[in-house]
């Protein structure tokens, strides 16, 4: 994975915040919900952050409440029975740094900015190691390639939701892909600080990323079929390989441990069990099994095309029938360029061989996500999705850049992928767009 090439990065650097600078204006200034946290976001951040402030930072263990509520109090007696286990603070360590120091009002306007940067530098990852693989197999000029990587990641509206209300995916996907692109350029420490510090953001991806290197170590030198480490670690070198796994299951451990003793001394907590969110509780009315899983990949639901709807004058208003039908039409072609994206990433998994070191982990994580989780998958949207977005980028990207290579003139080539290309991006706004406050 060799993401050296001919332009020099601060040409690519500044490249890259202009098209983000752009797309964030566009968005604030058109998008009906802007590019800011919402308020229910914000609220629950800003509760977080002040209870732990309030009543030690080492209270129930790092652990804090999730709540919406506007003024509460925060004393401890209260909140006994509504402590949130999913999050621990360490998660949120930058959140709880500006409240401590500068207040809640400076979280406010500093928390979203974070955000946005920590989205930014993904897409700049995301989109130097796709065309560090790809350049070598396409003709596209590697610069066109990194622009087309990076409008694709960030203007997605997997993308967006995290503007409105970023889950600590953001942070866990910005340092796996700079620990990978530590590792390739052979900064080993540091890509292990990078790993440790995306376990600690958000432990579940982590677990599983962990557990398929784990398994791919397994096979390698305990199973009977012969696996080369190269096609799926960053190096093949079985010292760092362990030290990689554990850089991600260490933390990821010491998460869990910190969580059962604290639910040990509480009676009640808040937060939904493991089955729930498998679906297999005995209650589960969001489980729309993994189909429901899979609405994802349309950017938004269906059923966003008939909130506000009147269904009892959907006979007589054509207007109203015309609104349904494009929501509908929208949110499926976005399906439809999502599941042309999986080809691309199938593409590019067959055409180079060292795109595994990427998309392999990554993909393993989402699919255990999916097809276990199959309720949290099918009430979240945002958030769980967010992954698919590098994987989206990645695809898509790889199918533009290494289709059409009869075609000799790589100035042809870029004629005709332009008018694609902005079609896409069209899209992905469009569905953002129809965005609701709840994601």
């Amino acid at each position: 994975m060799n993401i050296a090439y001919k332009y020099p990065f601060l040409f690519r650097l500044i490249s890259y915040a202009c098209i983000w600078y752009f797309y964030l204006y566009f968005m604030d200034t058109y998008a009906p919900l802007g590019i800011s946290w919402l308020s229910w976001h914000e609220q629950r951040i800003i509760n977080f952050s002040e209870f732990l402030k309030v009543n030690g930072y080492l209270s129930f263990n790092g652990f804090s409440i999730w709540s919406e509520c506007e003024n509460c109090e925060l004393s401890q007696g209260i909140w006994l029975d509504k402590i949130y286990m999913t999050h621990h603070s360490i998660s949120y360590l930058p959140y709880l740094i500006f409240n401590h120091f500068f207040g809640k009002e400076a979280l406010m306007f500093v928390g979203p900015l974070l955000d946005k940067f920590v989205i930014f530098i993904s897409g700049i990852a995301i989109s130097e190691i796709g065309t560090g693989l790809i350049k070598e197999k396409s003709k596209l000029p590697s610069f066109i390639v990194s622009m087309i990587c990076f409008i694709f990641f960030a203007a997605n509206p997997w993308t967006y939701k995290m503007l409105l209300a970023a889950w600590t995916e953001i942070y866990f996907l910005m340092f796996f892909l700079l620990g990978l692109i530590s590792f390739n350029k052979k900064y080993n420490y540091l890509g292990l600080f990078l790993f440790f510090c995306s376990a600690l953001s958000q432990w579940q991806w982590a677990f599983l990323i962990g557990a398929f290197y784990i398994c791919v170590l397994w096979l390698q030198y305990i199973g009977s079929h012969r696996f080369k480490l190269k096609g799926f670690f960053a190096r093949s070198n079985f010292k760092l390989n362990t030290q990689i796994v554990c850089s991600l299951i260490f933390p990821t451990g010491v998460l869990i441990l910190i969580r059962i003793i604290t639910q040990s001394t509480l009676e009640n907590t808040a937060g939904s069990g493991i089955l729930f969110r498998m679906g297999i509780s005995g209650v589960d009315i969001h489980n729309g099994g993994l189909l429901g899983a899979l609405q994802f990949l349309g950017g938004n639901r269906i059923t966003r095309c008939l909130e506000g709807v009147d269904l009892s004058l959907l006979s007589s208003n054509l207007e109203m029938k015309i609104t349904i039908f494009n929501c509908i039409l929208s949110i499926g072609t976005m399906l439809i360029i999502s599941i042309i994206s999986i080809i691309g990433i199938f593409k590019l998994n067959r055409e180079i061989f060292s795109s595994r070191t990427v998309i392999f982990p990554l993909s393993f994580a989402l699919i255990s996500m999916i097809f276990i989780f199959q309720q949290s998958l099918s009430v979240h949207l945002m958030g769980y999705s967010y992954i698919f977005s590098a994987l989206f980028a990645l695809g898509l990207t790889s199918l533009f850049a290494l289709s059409f290579n009869s075609v000799q003139s790589s100035g042809l080539k870029i004629i005709f992928l332009f008018p694609i290309t902005i079609g896409i991006l069209i899209t992905c706004i469009r569905v953002s767009m129809l965005t609701g406050t709840n994601g």
